[in-house]
């Protein structure tokens, strides 16, 4: 049965993560690796529109934190679909999904993941993301905050 379940978490697809915390980078990026995506590193929001400009192949997704010194995440992540129209963008935080629409970083509707979350979870979300069929269970930001729902207002 573990083999039906990690099937649904594997990929070859090439990703770029955005994470300024060292420990956090290390294990997203190990977790994705080994579920078989290929993973491009970088520790800031500049490192990684330098990362991406110096790839000619094609980026398939950008996981991205949302809180990082100099460019947030959301900054890369409007950067990088300027520079690469199509790409996936799927962003991760600490920080509740409500308090960031409150402080307006995340729109409703926007694919997100918080902290913190296994390799296999993770894995497994960027699946699905990928695929265009993220189901509910996958933090999709509205309004109130909670997944896929109304405003709540």
């Amino acid at each position: 049965m573990k083999d039906v379940k990690d099937r649904n978490a594997r990929g070859t697809e090439r990703i770029l993560l955005v994470e300024d915390d060292p420990a956090v980078r290390a294990v997203a990026q190990r977790g994705l690796t080994r579920f078989g995506y290929e993973v491009l590193a970088a520790s800031s929001g500049e490192e990684a529109i330098r990362v991406a400009d110096a790839t000619t192949s094609p980026i398939h997704l950008v996981l991205t934190d949302i809180m990082m010194p100099g460019m947030n995440g959301v900054e890369v992540g409007r950067e990088l679909l300027r520079r690469r129209p199509g790409i996936k963008v799927f962003y991760m935080s600490g920080y509740a999904d409500k308090d960031l629409i409150r402080q307006g970083l995340l729109e409703p509707g926007t694919i997100f993941l918080q902290k913190p979350f296994s390799p296999k979870e993770l894995a497994e979300r960027i699946r699905h993301v990928l695929d265009g069929d993220a189901p509910s269970s996958i933090s999709s930001v509205d309004g109130d905050g909670g997944p896929d729902g109304g405003d709540g207002r």
